[in-house]
Order: structure tokens, then C-alpha cells, then sequence
């Protein structure tokens, strides 16, 4: 039976002004009452951290961005540590229809009886933007000029606000405000410039609670730890404290909204990387095992300068030794980055210099990766390639998503022992966002090669994540050969060949705090050889590549991961040679053992099988006779220490 009109009207009435009196909620996260530690603990570390006019705001993009999303940006009071803002750039943005049937109309169409739906108020934005402000709610939408959706935000709503507020000018907030902010906000400013700055921690503050973690694929962070869960975390203890690092972020960070005078705060910030290794690998030579330490370490310091908003340099050096090592006459110094990058107008952006650069979607084989030589470790923790010395102008199009780079490169080769020449080259690479994906497409020339094209896409689909490279090239990394009877004979590459990889990653949450992702690979790589003999030839003359020495290759891995401050994850990893019947199996556990996500410990085993004198159980044979060979390996394991400074 219906409770009477009066009683279902009151009911209706109360249930209403506590929607109007709480934030919309976001993901879990609610302005006004989720904390700075709750989305620490819930999405992990940021892709970087800023402070802004009394706030603190914790960007998070890529890999590190939440489900759904293509970057979010956490906006908090400074010393309270309270969630004021969220704004969210969806991957599959709602149309104003779905829009009208979540939240409400237009307030002139809105029903004005006490049951209707929420209401919007239009404003407008540059560009011929608009945004459509929910204030009941908190909510505030921007639609660019085609009226598609380009970002929502989520705020403390008015307490005060009646259900269907008139019509009129809207006010601006500051970092404590409940209404929107004004048109020319922190997003609407171009978003392509690659740099990023530092501040230190405030320990006494909600600053000091933040954590800023390098972008994966860019610094090195291993893999074990770069996806995280999208089930939030439990509150954390009364009194916890995350502790953070600062340090230089990917190319999805951006500063260019910070103002001068945050940037004169902190004009320099220095610090860093440490990275040790212990392992020991089986080796089986005439009929004993014998057994091979190493334990290489290397450190990375960085000085970062930022004395304008719209100028940054950055410089990187490594210093690398093995005492362990017969080679090495000691420690070894090498520059790994050195750049300068200002902007035009903040219409194009400049990066000149030794730079850090990763092309390509999948995660072993690489192909569109033109720049820089296979990773001969794929499954280290730690991408050993240093930057490639270049100059970069990019221009972006937001209205696209996309961005077009324009580069120049020099590489210094070593002709003899007593000369050196530069080859010059350079290229052009355009990058779109499409749908729920991206592509990429890359044409690069050098002198003394033929020039090399490249197709990169990726795409998510419900569960499911797609990628492919196709690389269309004239000629090899290395020098290509031929058998010639019992010998062989260099050779030249007739016409053009398609190199191809593709994989696809599913991603299954369960258990709440519990996710296992697994990932399928392939690559079709027609430079290969199909022929055993060819192997000891390779090794020789110094032009085995591994990983890529064959023409069918695949892998198949499963990550089972835990969320929380300590990030633990078991990947077992087997890679195959699949026309050589060749295969690679590792099973890794990485951890942060101390419950701080600065410092990484990884420990793996991993194990060659297949047909003996095939790629992954090939024995290299030196060319003077009188020494031996290095021996058959059996297996390898260790463990490896990753601390940011």
C-alpha cells in the first residue's frame, strides 16, 4: 500500500536536499570527504605532483590512469589533505543525451515540481567551448565546439544551492571554492609540453603525504608495478604517511599552468636512481656445471632546472661497475640525458638534446622503436638504453588530440680507432587519440640507410587491450648474410619487408585488492634466419641480436598482482622462438618490501629449453680455438634492488 501524497512528497523532498548537500561521487573518491591518503592508496602514485595556489594535485596519466579514463587530475587541500576536485578526461564520454537523462536538463526545460530532475546551467568557454554546470550536484561538465563531451568535474556542491538555481553569472572558486571554477581553467591550457618540476615535501602538511612516481615506460620503474588495481583501497590508519619522491616524470607531465612564482620556489631539484643486481647463471661445458656471478650496480643523478614556467633543462648522468667483472678496468661513467626544452607562445614546443625516447605498443618486440637498438633484456626491471641525441619540435591540436613532432638527429659512429663521423637524420611523427585508443604513425631518414615507416595502434575493448606495430623497412639494424656453400657472405635486402607484432592483454579484478592480467605476443620479423648454422656465425662477428635472430616469435604471460602499499606481483613469463622450437621461461615475484613504493626488490629464475643449439640454448664459440666456450646455460637467477633517491 502507498504511504499518503503529504508523506511521499516529504520523503521525496529529504531524500533530494541529501543528494543536493553531498558531491557527486567519482570512482569511489568524494570531494569534501575522500583524503589524500585514500587515493594514494586506491590508484597507487601519480604520474606527477604539483602544488598549486595552496593545493595540492596529484596528475594521473597513461598507464597510471584509472579505468576509463585517459587522464585524471586530483586537486587537495594543502594542509587538510582533503579531496576538493577531481577532473576526469574519459576514454568513452557520455553524448549530451546521456547527459540529459543521468543529470537533468537545461534548467528552462527542467520540471519544476519536487520530484523533477537535476538541471544544467550553460556557460560559455573559450574556443567556442561550453560548459554545462550542474551545481545541485557538484558536477560540471565541458562540451568542446562539436558539443562532444572533453572533460568532467566533480566538486564540493553548494550547501545552499536550491535544486533549480536561476539563471545568471557564475563565480569563480578558488582551491576551497564549492562552485565551479572559471572557463580558463588547468585544462584548457595546451597539454603536449613534456616537462615537469619539483617541490619538496612538506611533512607537516598534506603535501608531504604525496607521492610522485616516474612514468614506467619512461624511467625504468619495473613492470611488476606500473598497472594497478581499479577496486579502491581501505582507508588507511589514522596518522599514516606515504612517503614521496620527486623526481623527472614521462612525457605526459606538463607545467605549463604553474605560475612564476611557483617555479621560483624551486628552480633546481636533484636526485636519482639506484639500481643493483645479484645473479647467478648455470653454465654446462663438457660434461661439468659451473657456475658465473655478477653483481652490477649502476646510479642515475639528475639535475633538473626550471627557472621559467616555459624553459626546463634536464641532465643525466650514470655511473655503472661490476666488481665482479674480468672486463670492466672499473667503474664506468656514460651521459644518459641532456636536454633543454622551452616553448613558442606555447604553440610549439621545443626539446633539444641527448633524450630519452620509447617508440612502440608492445612490450617485447618493438619494431617502430627506430631510433633506438632492440632492448637485448626486455624482461630486466630496468631498460639499460640511454637517450638518443636529437632535436624535437612539436606542435599540438588539442581539438584533434593529437600532436605532430618534427626531429633532427645526429648519431656519432665509430668509423676506425681514429675517426668518427656523425650521421645526420631526422623524421616526423604524428600521434592521435581515436575512440578508446591511439596511433601512431612514424617515417624516419639517415644517411647511408633507406628511410623507415611505422604504423602503432592501440585500442580497448570492454576487457581487452589490442596493440599492433607494423614497420615497413629497406634494410636491417645489423648486416644481413647469406650461405654461400660451407661459408657466408653479407648480403643486401631486395625491396621492402613488413616487420609485424601484435598482442592483446585481458585484465580480471577479483577478491577486491586482487588483479591477474594475461597477455598474449607475437612478432613476425622476416629479416630472421631459419637456420641453426647461422647462429655461431651471428655470434662472431657481433651481429646476433636477441629476441630478433629468428622470424616467429611469441609470448604468452600471466602477472598476478596484489594493490596495496607493499604492490606484490608474480609474473611467469615464457617467450618462444617458434620456428627454431626454442623457449624461455621466468617466473618473477616483485614487491616493495619496506611498504614504500621508492624502493623495488624483484627476484626471479628463469630457464633456456628446447632442441640444443637452438637460439635460447645456444652456445657461442669464440674465434680463436684455443679458447673455450662460454658453456651451454642452464639456468639464471637473482635479484635486483631498484631504489628512487
Amino acid at each position: 500500500m502507498m504511504p499518503p501524497l503529504p508523506v511521499r512528497a516529504l520523503a521525496a523532498a529529504i531524500l533530494f536536499w541529501s543528494l543536493a548537500a553531498s558531491a557527486e561521487p567519482w570512482n569511489g573518491t568524494e570531494p569534501g570527504t575522500t583524503t589524500l591518503q585514500q587515493v594514494l592508496l586506491s590508484f597507487g602514485p601519480p604520474t606527477r605532483q604539483v602544488h598549486e595556489d595552496g593545493a595540492v594535485v596529484l596528475t594521473y596519466q597513461r598507464k597510471a590512469a584509472p579505468g576509463g579514463t585517459r587522464s585524471t587530475r586530483f586537486h587537495f587541500d594543502a594542509r587538510q589533505g582533503v579531496l576538493r576536485r577531481v577532473e576526469v578526461v574519459p576514454t568513452k564520454p557520455p553524448t549530451q543525451a546521456g547527459l540529459v537523462a543521468l543529470y537533468g536538463p537545461a534548467c528552462g526545460a527542467a520540471k519544476s515540481s519536487e520530484g523533477g530532475p537535476d538541471c544544467h546551467e550553460e556557460e560559455a568557454a573559450p574556443a567556442r567551448q561550453r560548459w554545462w554546470h550542474y551545481r545541485a550536484r557538484g558536477l560540471s561538465v565541458l562540451l568542446d565546439k562539436q558539443r562532444r563531451v572533453k572533460s568532467m568535474r566533480y566538486t564540493e556542491p553548494l550547501a545552499s544551492a536550491s535544486p533549480t538555481p536561476a539563471r545568471g553569472s557564475m563565480a569563480s572558486a578558488g582551491s576551497e571554492g564549492a562552485t565551479m571554477p572559471a572557463a580558463a581553467a588547468a585544462l584548457d591550457v595546451p597539454r603536449a609540453a613534456p616537462a615537469t618540476g619539483t617541490l619538496p615535501p612538506d611533512t607537516d602538511s598534506a603535501s608531504g603525504l604525496a607521492t610522485a612516481a616516474v612514468d614506467p615506460s619512461g624511467a625504468g620503474a619495473p613492470d611488476g608495478f606500473e598497472d594497478l588495481l581499479d577496486a579502491p583501497a581501505p582507508a588507511p590508519p589514522s596518522g599514516a604517511i606515504v612517503e614521496g619522491w620527486q623526481g623527472p616524470e614521462g612525457e605526459a607531465a606538463d607545467p605549463w599552468h604553474e605560475t612564476a612564482q611557483e617555479r621560483q620556489q624551486d628552480v633546481l631539484a636533484v636526485g636519482g636512481i639506484y639500481f643493483q643486481r645479484a645473479e647467478l647463471t648455470g653454465l654446462r661445458s663438457q660434461g661439468k656445471t659451473s657456475y658465473q656471478p655478477v653483481l652490477p650496480a649502476l646510479a642515475d643523478i639528475y639535475l633538473d632546472a626550471t627557472p621559467s614556467k616555459h624553459v626546463r633543462g634536464f641532465m643525466m648522468g650514470r655511473l655503472a661497475y661490476d666488481p665482479l667483472s674480468t672486463e670492466a678496468n672499473g667503474p664506468a661513467a656514460v651521459l644518459g640525458q641532456m636536454w633543454l626544452k622551452f616553448d613558442v607562445a606555447q604553440r610549439l614546443f621545443v626539446t633539444a638534446g641527448r633524450q630519452e625516447i620509447r617508440w612502440g605498443s608492445s612490450q617485447i618486440w618493438n619494431p617502430t622503436d627506430f631510433l633506438q637498438a632492440p632492448n637485448p633484456d626486455p624482461l630486466n626491471i630496468f631498460d639499460l638504453r640511454t637517450g638518443v641525441d636529437m632535436v624535437r619540435l612539436t606542435v599540438p591540436w588539442e581539438a584533434m588530440a593529437a600532436n605532430l613532432s618534427l626531429l633532427g638527429t645526429a648519431n656519432v659512429e665509430d668509423v676506425s680507432e681514429d675517426l668518427r663521423r656523425v650521421r645526420y637524420g631526422g623524421g616526423v611523427r604524428a600521434e592521435m587519440a581515436v575512440g578508446t585508443g591511439e596511433i601512431a604513425a612514424t617515417a624516419v631518414f639517415d644517411q647511408s640507410r633507406r628511410p623507415r615507416y611505422g604504423l602503432d595502434a592501440t585500442m580497448a575493448l570492454g576487457l581487452l587491450d589490442f596493440n599492433a606495430e607494423v614497420a615497413w623497412v629497406g634494410d636491417g639494424n645489423t648486416r644481413l648474410w647469406a650461405r654461400d656453400g660451407d661459408s657466408f657472405v653479407e648480403r643486401t635486402l631486395e625491396g621492402r619487408k613488413l616487420l609485424v607484432s601484435a598482442g592483446v592483454s585481458a585484465t580480471f579484478n577479483f577478491a577486491e585488492l586482487y588483479r591477474a592480467v594475461i597477455r598474449v605476443e607475437g612478432f613476425h620479423n622476416p629479416l630472421g634466419y631459419d637456420d641453426r648454422a647461422f647462429l655461431p656465425w651471428l655470434s662472431s662477428q657481433g651481429d646476433f641480436r636477441p629476441l630478433f635472430h629468428g622470424r616467429y616469435y611469441a609470448l604468452g604471460q600471466v602477472n598476478i598482482g596484489r594493490r596495496g602499499v607493499s604492490q606484490l606481483s608474480l609474473i611467469f613469463t615464457t617467450i618462444a622462438n617458434v620456428q627454431d622450437a626454442s623457449y624461455l621461461s621466468r617466473l618473477a615475484f616483485n614487491s616493495s618490501p619496506f611498504d614504500i613504493r621508492d624502493i623495488f626488490v624483484q627476484t626471479f629464475v628463469e630457464v633456456p629449453y628446447g632442441e640444443r643449439g637452438s637460439e635460447f640454448r645456444f652456445e657461442s664459440i669464440p674465434a680463436d680455438p684455443t679458447v673455450s666456450g662460454s658453456g651451454l646455460g642452464v639456468f639464471r637467477a637473482g635479484v635486483s634492488l631498484y631504489v628512487r633517491i
